[in-house]
């Protein structure tokens, strides 16, 4: 049989303390290195082209217009998660601070996760 843990807190305000750093922590980030290649990349799509696309192009046997069509496909995608995103944390966290108790908190918590968790197997799917 599974046990249930309850964590409990000593007033409302280190309740919301913790679930508002909980959101914070759920929410994806993506690495340094692989965000600085994006933004070079998509500088270079808006350049229409630079060293790094001339690269992939090469790498990829396809013209460079493939290449920059790729990058501005991938901007947008990545655009729309990310306000996705966006929305989502920031609406776990105003429910966090409307609610009444604990338990509201908590399930806040639980539909922020599950609605991250729904984004990226919408990501994974396309």
């Amino acid at each position: 049989m599974a046990k249930l843990s309850v964590r409990r807190h000593a007033d409302r305000d280190a309740a919301e303390a913790h679930y508002l750093d909980a959101v914070d922590r759920t929410t994806p980030s993506i690495p340094p290195l692989i965000t600085a290649r994006r933004d070079a990349k998509w500088q270079e799509a808006q350049e229409w082209g630079g060293p790094i696309l001339s690269a992939e192009a090469q790498a990829l046997g396809c013209s460079i217009q493939s290449v920059i069509d790729s990058v501005t496909a991938a901007r947008r995608e990545w655009c729309e998660s990310e306000a996705a995103q966006e929305a989502a944390r920031i609406r776990a966290k105003s429910r966090i601070r409307n609610a009444g108790t604990p338990a509201e908190m908590h399930r806040a918590y639980t539909d922020y996760q599950a609605a991250i968790e729904r984004l990226f197997s919408c990501l994974e799917e396309r």
